[in-house]
């Protein structure tokens, strides 16, 4: 009850100024960006950074052709689906992740069988995630 916990995602790219950033200077950018948006002033009594390389999909032109086909051969395999961030290739939040989990769920038929006409319409329905910051 005396402390909370604040996780700050700072996308970069590898070997960028953020990327090669110390401590110290993460910390400058996440408390300019709290004191930006009016937020009460960090007492920090610890941080620890972690770089991951992977985590936002990038688009490039022509991805939607691409992904196409590696959703079609997904969709050949028994009993396997894709779904969340990286499965369908989406920008979202956690909270869609979710949706996404409850659709799949809802698709499956008698014996755990997917109908695959519902869970297509599904995915369809991500394309419209946003990211909600």
């Amino acid at each position: 009850s005396d402390r909370s916990v604040i996780c700050a995602e700072i996308p970069c790219a590898i070997d960028d100024d953020i990327w090669r950033a110390d401590d110290a200077q993460l910390s400058a950018i996440v408390r300019a960006a709290i004191a930006e948006f009016d937020l009460p002033p960090l007492h920090c009594v610890g941080m620890q950074v972690r770089r991951l390389p992977s985590v936002y999909p990038i688009y490039e032109q022509g991805f939607s052709a691409r992904l196409a086909r590696l959703e079609a051969w997904a969709d050949g395999i028994p009993g396997v689906t894709t779904l969340g961030r990286s499965g369908l290739f989406a920008h979202d939040n956690t909270h869609h992740a979710f949706e996404m989990a409850r659709a799949a769920a809802s698709a499956l038929g008698p014996g755990g069988r997917l109908d695959a006409a519902r869970w297509r319409a599904s995915r369809e329905s991500f394309r419209g995630h946003v990211v909600e910051d």
